[in-house]
């Protein structure tokens, strides 16, 4: 059960604690394809970051923005919650690969560039759920 005063925070901040949550998805798929299964640093990172954003959709939708459960399909809004979290993966992906372009590709670098670019595509990512994906709440 969710407490009340986390029901009652502003959107901003339970999009935030949605993103942590987020975050140890992320780094969670990319310890295990990079690290485990020897997959490609950069494949790793796409894919981590894939299922983590619909997990983010998952969260988003039941806590952030709670009147989404009523509006709209669910597949459409996946999808222009996915196309949002692609947009703000510019910014985030863009800055893990310079990063890693830089730093040695060993897990505390990695998982520094991973922050600074998470930092990066939040605003973006935030703005984008708030005013196309889950519209119909806030309006």
């Amino acid at each position: 059960m969710i407490p009340e005063r986390l029901l009652r925070a502003r959107p901003a901040l339970r999009f935030a604690l949605v993103g942590a949550s987020g975050f140890v998805v992320d780094t969670t798929v990319l310890i295990l394809l990079f690290e485990v299964a020897a997959v490609e640093l950069m494949l790793a990172r796409s894919i981590a970051f894939v299922v983590a954003a619909s997990s983010n959709w998952i969260l988003n939708r039941h806590f952030t923005f709670t009147d989404a459960c009523r509006a709209g399909r669910k597949s459409s809004q996946w999808l222009r919650f996915l196309a949002s979290a692609i947009l703000s993966a510019i910014p985030n992906l863009g800055i893990f690969y310079l990063l890693m372009l830089l730093l040695p590709q060993v897990l505390p670098a990695i998982l520094f560039a991973m922050c600074c670019g998470i930092l990066a595509g939040y605003v973006c990512n935030y703005q984008l759920a708030r005013l196309w994906v889950f519209k119909s709440v806030e309006r």
